[in-house]
């Protein structure tokens, strides 16, 4: 196989994995007063409070977005937001105990999931699949100085922007 070939394979199996995988999580959470953005917020709190950027970040969505989605959880009593006392601008969040439980029941019930699938896949080939999806993990970690410097070499936003019509400052284009 040539590397064209298994270039364009990669990518169609992260495209096609990708969505999948959050299909499979709209479907899972379809019964449960949080989406799927809210479900990321929520795991990430679970290894302790964070502030609004840094839970941005690890949520991997814009900060202005994320307010939305925190003012939410908090409404269903699912998260507390506190200012820090010697820095009143940073916004500090944590998972109160009803969110760790919603958390903890959706946790189970995604092992469950996996569980069933993997059992689809042949016992001979789950190892070799689970250090496959880690290396890939690691592999596109934004952390990563090898995956940022192939990104900043690769990605070529200009040629983007020229086919793209320009946002006016203050307005969001349609679409």
């Amino acid at each position: 196989m040539n590397n064209n070939s298994m270039v364009q394979r990669t990518y169609q199996a992260f495209t096609y994995l990708s969505r999948r995988v959050s299909r499979l999580m709209r479907e899972q959470l379809s019964p449960c007063p949080i989406t799927v953005q809210q479900c990321y917020a929520l795991e990430s709190l679970m290894d302790g409070p964070k502030s609004m950027s840094t839970l941005a970040e690890d949520v991997a969505i814009h900060q202005s977005t994320l307010t939305r989605i925190v003012e939410k959880l908090e409404k269903q009593g699912l998260v507390e937001r506190t200012r820090k006392v010697n820095n009143q601008r940073m916004v500090v969040v944590q998972i109160t105990e009803t969110g760790k439980q919603i958390h903890d029941q959706l946790h189970q019930e995604s092992l469950k999931i996996i569980s069933a699938l993997l059992d689809q896949i042949p016992v001979s080939q789950r190892e070799n699949l689970l250090c496959a999806l880690e290396a890939v993990v690691k592999l596109i970690d934004p952390e990563n100085q090898t995956f940022r410097s192939v990104m900043n070499s690769c990605c070529n936003t200009d040629m983007i922007a020229g086919i793209m019509p320009m946002k006016k400052a203050g307005h969001e284009s349609a679409g």
